[in-house]
């Protein structure tokens, strides 16, 4: 993954002073960090949506366009793009509430803050990645793995019980499930026989014919999945602690 941060702001030795917080932030990551600069809004929105932003860290007092104008042509073209406000000025306060901004630090920056904002946000951003699109019953909802009980196949649609105990059907079959990022990069997803794809977080037992969940429901187990299966069931309560 490469992460994007831009910093558009007017005065230099602020430019250089927040780079080399960023850059202090950056050191333990495990991806790469980019750091991109821009001394106006008007370079910003020349450049932008041309070169990648992930995150846009603004000044609002700046020449011309100030930062907070720059947001609101944003969000008026639909554009959600994360900004935290970086400046001396806490009356905009209100102002950033009105165009959704990520947050607002105050100068002279704090770096920890500045860490806690931008941690936050990339666990928030992780857990939306890895979320899957199911579309049944006339919409399409957002689910996580992780609150996935078990999913079986009807034909060519596909049931899921989630941990909430709500069913939802869904308009696709158990191939389009197995080959979505979300199941396949699951850790604890597995098919269990070709009906059934089971979470090994709800498992209680594998049996030689059948899972039995937390809640007593057994789902089928195919004999040739067993092993495989058993082996993952293991793995998942052994290495998580």
């Amino acid at each position: 993954m490469k992460f994007t941060v831009s910093i558009c702001d007017d005065e230099p030795e602020q430019v250089k002073n927040i780079r080399a917080v960023l850059s202090g932030w950056a050191e333990d990551k495990p991806f790469a960090v980019h750091i991109s600069e821009y001394e106006s809004s008007e370079q910003f929105l020349f450049e932008y949506p041309d070169k990648p932003c992930d995150i846009l860290l603004l000044d609002i007092e700046m020449g011309g366009i100030n930062g907070m104008e720059l947001a609101k042509k944003l969000r008026e073209k639909g554009d959600m793009l994360p900004i935290v406000f970086i400046t001396g000025f806490s009356e905009y306060i209100s102002e950033g509430y009105d165009v959704e901004a990520l947050h607002y630090l105050l100068k002279p920056l704090d770096k920890e803050k500045l860490f806690a904002v931008l941690d936050r946000y990339i666990r928030r951003r992780e857990l939306r990645s890895e979320e899957i699109l199911i579309s049944g019953g006339g919409e399409t909802k957002h689910i996580s793995p992780a609150d996935i009980v078990f999913i079986e196949a009807f034909g060519r649609k596909t049931q899921m019980t989630l941990s909430d105990n709500s069913v939802i059907s869904c308009d696709m079959n158990m191939g389009k499930f197995e080959n979505m990022d979300g199941i396949t990069k699951s850790a604890c997803l597995i098919h269990c026989h070709r009906s059934y794809i089971v979470n090994l977080r709800y498992v209680k037992s594998i049996g030689k014919t059948s899972v039995t969940l937390d809640t007593g429901t057994e789902i089928p187990l195919s004999r040739r999945l067993y092993n495989e299966v058993n082996k993952r069931f293991i793995e998942y309560y052994t290495t998580r602690r």
